[in-house]
């Protein structure tokens, strides 16, 4: 019992020592991507195509602050899940150590194409939405600090929402995830997708909310298919 308590005080000195070293990683990446922060703000900026307010003298300074830290929490991110996937993973099925580059490929990968999805179709179609109830009277002032925590929370969302399918492929390697908890599970699943939306978008109408939530439902389905494919595979 003692060796068991010595261990989980062991496991969780690691993980504090992990966390440290990754946020500090974060800042350091947050600190070099200040520097650009500005042309980046610029490629946000493009879907509105005008210009943004700000409503106090210190807002532009802190929506630059906010661009950096988007930036360095999404640079991190690869880093993170390799230091997550060896000292995690790895201790706990050596087996799979092998896989470890192939894995953070495939989860940067998925990561962009998610933000990538987002930048060029939901963003556009969501920004012009609420930026189309316009009149001659009523001209939108958009706050340069609202306007980046909208866009960044939304492509980090979605970036990591299109984990979904990987980490149901080793959840289903392990037997924790089968066929049938999506067949059971799948109204369940779009309740779930439908709160997870209402979270993660930053504006309360309905037309963004749908916009969220249709991905969340696809790599929902998709999910299942890789489930399904790893099922298959394991039945002679």
């Amino acid at each position: 019992m003692e060796n068991r308590f010595l261990g989980i005080i062991a496991e969780v000195e690691k993980a504090r020592k992990g966390l440290a070293i990754y946020a500090a990683l974060v800042i350091v990446l947050s600190a070099v991507s200040f520097a650009y922060s500005e042309p980046i703000l610029l490629f946000l900026v493009r879907l509105l195509n005008r210009k943004l307010v700000a409503y106090d003298p210190s807002e532009g300074f802190f929506a630059l602050l906010t661009v950096a830290l988007y930036c360095g929490l999404a640079l991190s991110l690869p880093i993170g899940a390799w230091m997550l996937w060896q000292g995690a993973v790895v201790p706990r099925l050596p087996a799979w150590k092998r896989w470890g580059w192939a894995v953070i490929g495939t989860a940067t990968c998925l990561f962009f194409a998610g933000m990538a999805l987002g930048y060029f179709v939901l963003l556009p179609a969501g920004v012009g939405f609420l930026v189309g109830f316009e009149t001659r009277e009523v001209r939108a002032l958009i706050s340069a600090r609202k306007f980046v925590s909208f866009c960044g929370t939304m492509l980090l969302a979605l970036g990591l929402s299109f984990e979904a399918p990987l980490v149901s492929y080793f959840l289903a390697k392990v037997g924790w995830l089968t066929p049938v908890f999506f067949l059971t599970k799948w109204r369940h699943a779009m309740l779930g997708c439908l709160v997870l939306a209402a979270v993660l978008t930053p504006t309360p109408d309905v037309y963004n909310l749908t916009l969220m939530t249709i991905p969340l439902l696809g790599l929902f389905f998709a999910s299942f298919v890789v489930v399904w494919a790893v099922d298959r595979g394991r039945k002679p």
